[in-house]
């Protein structure tokens, strides 16, 4: 993980976030939130039916977060090495526009993204696992890996979340995002008793 910021206790513990001034600054610049899919938005595992059904399983936390930054005005998109017709009903349920499955070079996908946007790469953040992953996160302005990302992602990524992937690391980093920004009391103000 690179200095300079501690991710600690997790979206569910309560615990503070420990960010440097420069770690601030980077997260203050996002508008767009990029995810992988096997191993971020689900625990990595891919279950085949005897007749050939594919099955995914998405955490329902991880999916509200995700509302919440798109409530908050910053944009989310999906970019995945497989093709899956669980993800594309994910991403619609959720309200994702940007969806890009089949993307075995996702650099390529995601500076396509970036143009189509108008957006640099400092106002992203990436989250991702694995090291077809490895290239976009080390351009992201921000990135993180779900605790259980293997070795080397881990080792480059600006944060590395308390929760693994499937299991509320995508809810961590988009609460960390909104709480940086200052966003995070007026999308949750409705919630509140």
């Amino acid at each position: 993980m690179k200095e300079g910021i501690e991710c600690e206790g997790g979206a569910y513990s309560g615990s503070p976030h420990t960010i440097s001034a420069d770690m601030i600054k980077k997260i203050n610049e996002i508008k767009l939130l990029v995810l992988d899919v096997d191993g971020v938005l689900t625990n990595g595992a891919i279950t085949y039916s005897d007749d050939g059904r594919e099955y995914k399983s998405f955490n329902a936390r991880d999916g509200h977060g995700i509302k919440l930054l798109m409530r908050a005005g910053i944009d989310v998109a999906v970019i995945t090495a497989r093709n899956s017709s669980i993800v594309e009903r994910r991403c619609k349920e959720l309200g994702i526009e940007h969806l890009y499955q089949g993307a075995l070079t996702k650099l390529v996908v995601y500076e396509e993204l970036l143009g189509k946007l108008g957006l640099n790469p400092a106002e992203t953040a990436y989250v991702g696992d694995d090291l077809i992953d490895q290239p976009v996160l080390v351009r992201a302005g921000f990135s993180a890996a779900p605790s259980d990302g293997v070795a080397e992602v881990r080792a480059v990524v600006d944060c590395v979340t308390q929760a693994p992937g499937g299991g509320g690391a995508v809810r961590e980093v988009v609460e960390i995002i909104l709480k940086i920004q200052g966003k995070w009391e007026k999308v949750t103000e409705c919630y509140r008793v």
